[in-house]
C-alpha cells in the first residue's frame, strides 16, 4: 500500500496495515460462523439472552466483499493498471479468470469427486454446467457448496467493470455528482428489489428460495454493493484537488479520527444486524427453518447501509495511500515482528481459500463434533472449521493461488492488491 505525501510520516508508516486486507478477513469470518449453526437460548448474562451476539450476519459479510470487490476492480483501472482499451480490457479479463479460476475449477474437481458425488448423474448435469459456467445462483436442487454462488456474482461484475470505468470516468467529476450517482444507484436497485418484493410477497417470506434468487445472489439486485465500492475511486482519484491547499495536515489529522469512527460504524453494523437476524428474523428457530424472510429492514435496509459503510471504511482507509509513491513493506515475519496488528493480513490472504473449503468441511465434521451443551458443540464446529479450512486454503494458496498469479501481466508495476 502506498502512501501519497511524506507529512508527518516516519518508517513505520511504509510498514503498515492493510486495512482492506484485515477487512476482508473479518468478511470472511462473519460468513464462516453462521455455518457453523449457532445455537439460540445459549448465552445469558443476569437474566438477558446474548446469544444474538454469535449470530453473526453472513449476508453482510457476503455484501462486504461485493463493495470491496467494486472498489479494487475499480482502483485497477484509475491507477492505469489497465487501460481503458482492447488489449487493456482483455488483459484485464484474462487475470481475473487467473485469480479466481484455477482454485475454483480445482474445488469442483475435489468436491464433485469427494463430497458432492450426485452432482455426476445425468439429471444433474445442467446444474454443474452451470456451476462451470458461473451462473450457480445456489437455489438449484442438488446438494453443493452453497458458497460457490457469490463467485458467479463476483466473475458476472468482472465482465461489467472496463463498461463502468468508461461510464463512469468523465461523470465522477465532482463531489456533488458523486453524491448524486450514488444516490441514483442506490434507487434504482431499490426499485428492482421493490418489483419482486411487490410482485412474490408472499413466496419471499414464506420460502428462503424466492429470497435466494430474487434478492440475495443476482448481480442487478447487488449492483448497489459494487458500485458504491466502485464509486470510492472517483473520490480518491481526486483527493489531492481537494486538500491541495495550506489545510492539507489538518485534513489528514481528521481522516486519522475518521478510521476510527469507520471501524465503530462497522463493529455498530455488525450488532445491529445480528441482532435483527435473531429477535426479527428469529434465525435458527425450528419452526422458521426453509422460511424467507419476515422483514422489509432486511431485505431494503441493511444492503445499502452495508454498501455506505463499507465505502466510507475504504474511504478513509484508503486516502492517504491511494497514488502510488513509495511501496509499503511485503508481508513478512519482520514486518509482523514490528508491526503485530499485520498479523491480520494472513488470513485476509487466505480468505477465499478459506471461503470456498469451509462449507464442505462442516458437512463434513459436523457429525463429529456433538455436544449435549449446543454451546459448545457449536465451538468445538467453529474451532475445527476455522482450523481445517484455514490449513486446507493456506495448502491451496501456496499451490494454486500463488504459481498462478506469476501468469498475470500489467500495464504497470502493481500496486493494487485483490
Amino acid at each position: 500500500m502506498l502512501p501519497t505525501t511524506t507529512i508527518g510520516t516516519n518508517i513505520n508508516n511504509f510498514n503498515r496495515l492493510d486495512a482492506l486486507l484485515a477487512l476482508r478477513g473479518f468478511a470472511c469470518l462473519m460468513v464462516v460462523i453462521p455455518h457453523c449453526s449457532p445455537p439460540r437460548n445459549a448465552i445469558f448474562y443476569k437474566g438477558y439472552d446474548l446469544s444474538w451476539l454469535i449470530f453473526s450476519p453472513g449476508g453482510v459479510g457476503v455484501w462486504i466483499f461485493f463493495s470491496l470487490s467494486g472498489y479494487l476492480m475499480g482502483k485497477a483501472f484509475y491507477t492505469e493498471r489497465y487501460t481503458a482499451d482492447v488489449p487493456g480490457v482483455l488483459n484485464f479479463w484474462r487475470n481475473r479468470l487467473l485469480r479466481i479460476c484455477p482454485l475454483y475449477y480445482f474445488a469442483v474437481l475435489i468436491l464433485a469427486l469427494f463430497v458432492y458425488t450426485d452432482i455426476f448423474k445425468i439429471e444433474n448435469w445442467g446444474y454443474l454446467f452451470r456451476i462451470i459456467t458461473f451462473t450457480y445462483n445456489q437455489s438449484l436442487p442438488p446438494t453443493w457448496n452453497g458458497a460457490m454462488w457469490s463467485l458467479s456474482t463476483e466473475v458476472q461484475f468482472y465482465i461489467l467493470v472496463p463498461f463502468f470505468y468508461i461510464f463512469l470516468l468523465h461523470r465522477l467529476v465532482s463531489k456533488k455528482k458523486i453524491v448524486i450517482t450514488t444516490i441514483v444507484i442506490i434507487f434504482v436497485t431499490f426499485v428492482i428489489k421493490l418489483i419482486f418484493w411487490v410482485s412474490l410477497r408472499h413466496q419471499i417470506s414464506e420460502e428462503i428460495k424466492y429470497v435466494i434468487k430474487y434478492s440475495y445472489t443476482p448481480l442487478v439486485t447487488n449492483m448497489d454493493l459494487f458500485l458504491c465500492g466502485f464509486i470510492v475511486n472517483g473520490l480518491l482519484f481526486k483527493h489531492e484537488e481537494i486538500i491541495a491547499n495550506s489545510k492539507k495536515i489538518k485534513y489528514l489529522n481528521h481522516i486519522s479520527y475518521m478510521k476510527y469512527l469507520a471501524i465503530i460504524l462497522l463493529i455498530t453494523l455488525y450488532m445491529l444486524t445480528a441482532h435483527h437476524l435473531y429477535h426479527q428474523e428469529l434465525w435458527n428457530l425450528p419452526e422458521r427453518a426453509g422460511k424467507g424472510i419476515r422483514t422489509f429492514t432486511t431485505f431494503f435496509i441493511w444492503q445499502p447501509i452495508t454498501a455506505l459503510i463499507t465505502s466510507f471504511f475504504i474511504f478513509v482507509f484508503e486516502f492517504d495511500i491511494y497514488q502510488p509513491s513509495i511501496k509499503n513493506e511485503t508481508l513478512s515475519f519482520s514486518t509482523i515482528l514490528r508491526n503485530p496488528l499485520r498479523v491480520l493480513e494472513l488470513f485476509g490472504n487466505i480468505s477465499y481459500g478459506v471461503y470456498i473449503w469451509h462449507i464442505p468441511i462442516i458437512t463434513k465434521i459436523s457429525a463429529i463434533f456433538t455436544s449435549q451443551i449446543p454451546i459448545e458443540a457449536f465451538y468445538m464446529r467453529l474451532i475445527a472449521t476455522l482450523f481445517l479450512s484455514t490449513l486446507l486454503a493456506s495448502i491451496t494458496y501456496f499451490v494454486i493461488e500463488v504459481p498462478c498469479s506469476r501468469w498475470k501481466t500489467y500495464q504497470k508495476i502493481e500496486i493494487v492488491k485483490d
